[in-house]
């Protein structure tokens, strides 16, 4: 018979040596867009998530990245729009209550509704007035440094760069192929509203470009910084580590932002301050491992350490992030209508996050039956 040769015994390796694989198993399109909709709130708590990150195909960093600014920049884009609705709504107002003048120009002839002169604006070297009654016919440029004077028969311009214009009514009407000339609350109504979609047409890919090419390239940047750091910790570490946790982290820097905005803390660089706290604390988690497991002795309860709960491998659960969701709803409302509700927003931060930590803590997981 032959000789059945002992089988080596093979002990597990240490935990630190035990590496994530390179590329984790594709979820499906149901669970890409589960994850891709999660991914607006686990970046803010779940160090599974960055650890995860770290494993998975960049490709789906960067789609959400973009994503991501996207849709920062359509609610850009709504607030711009609500602004120009405001103001279309004050120039009505502001003609239907007689604080600015009714003006009729026909046959290079001006006239305007209400008392004259009507002075509208003279504070900090600014004057504007309408007046075609003849009380004013000239802008004394020994104090004013700009100002627009409209009188019975001509426009007279002052820039701050000293050019003194006198244009009569006549050419103005010629320049614009009309007579008359009507400035009420319907027509300046109108004239904003060609100059607002012209100003969207412009702004709306300025603002896609910036959140998403110009902030790709700002994080890119500072990933090379991260990186060269954390090679030296780690020589595996690879470039689409690094960046896959940056490209993560410019969710809880972005939120920050939004929250600090709402008691006015506005200054350059405020975005990256916010940024590199979230990456150092999303790559450390992206490049650790799950600590090991220790058996309990016979007849004890394994308890494992705060470490070890904190950095416990624990499943994604991407439905935690329906727990985010009021606080994602608050800020998407702050950021088109700029309420500043900072007393609002900041407690349902706090109570959103910790709620978020809490479950990430429960096992949620049913004890086998005996």
């Amino acid at each position: 018979m032959d000789q059945i040769e002992p089988t080596a015994s093979v002990s597990p390796p240490a935990a630190s040596q035990v590496l994530p694989p390179a590329i984790s198993k594709s979820p499906g399109c149901l669970g890409i867009g589960a994850e891709m909709g999660a991914s607006f709130v686990l970046p803010l708590f779940s160090l599974t998530f960055y650890r995860r990150a770290a494993r998975t195909r960049l490709a789906l960093a960067m789609v959400f990245f973009i994503l991501f600014g996207l849709v920062i920049t359509g609610l850009k884009t709504l607030g711009m729009i609500r602004g120009m609705v405001l103001v279309s709504t004050e120039i009505q107002r502001s003609f239907a209550s007689g604080e600015f003048p009714e003006i009729t120009i026909s046959g290079g002839v001006a006239e305007a509704t209400g008392p004259q002169p009507r002075v509208l604006i003279d504070q900090d070297g600014i004057l504007i007035v309408v007046d075609t009654g003849g009380t004013y016919t000239d802008i004394d440029r020994a104090r004013y440094n700009q100002g627009f004077l409209l009188t019975s028969t001509e426009l007279v311009m002052l820039n701050n760069q000293g050019n003194y214009q006198r244009l009569p009514l006549r050419d103005l009407q010629a320049a614009f192929q009309a007579d008359p000339i009507l400035i009420n609350g319907t027509t300046a109504a109108g004239w904003w509203g060609t100059a607002s979609a012209v100003l969207m047409v412009i702004s709306l890919p300025l603002l896609a470009i910036w959140y998403c090419l110009v902030r790709l390239g700002h994080v890119l940047l500072i990933g090379l910084v991260f990186w060269g750091i954390a090679a030296l910790v780690r020589p595996s570490t690879t470039f689409s580590q690094v960046l896959a946790a940056g490209l993560y982290a410019v969710v809880p820097a972005s939120y920050g932002q939004v929250l600090l905005s709402q008691v006015n803390v506005h200054f350059p660089g405020l975005f990256t301050l916010l940024l590199i706290p979230s990456w150092a604390l999303g790559l450390a988690a992206a490049l650790s491992t799950a600590p090991a497991a220790v058996s309990p002795e016979p007849g004890s309860v394994a308890r494992p350490g705060l470490a070890g709960a904190l950095l416990a491998e624990r499943p994604l659960r991407p439905w935690r992030a329906l727990i985010g969701l009021p606080l994602l709803i608050d800020l998407a409302l702050e950021m088109i209508f700029a309420w500043g509700a900072w007393y609002v927003t900041w407690p349902l931060a706090f109570i959103t996050l910790a709620a978020l930590i809490l479950v990430s803590l429960l096992p949620l997981v049913k004890k086998p039956q005996p």
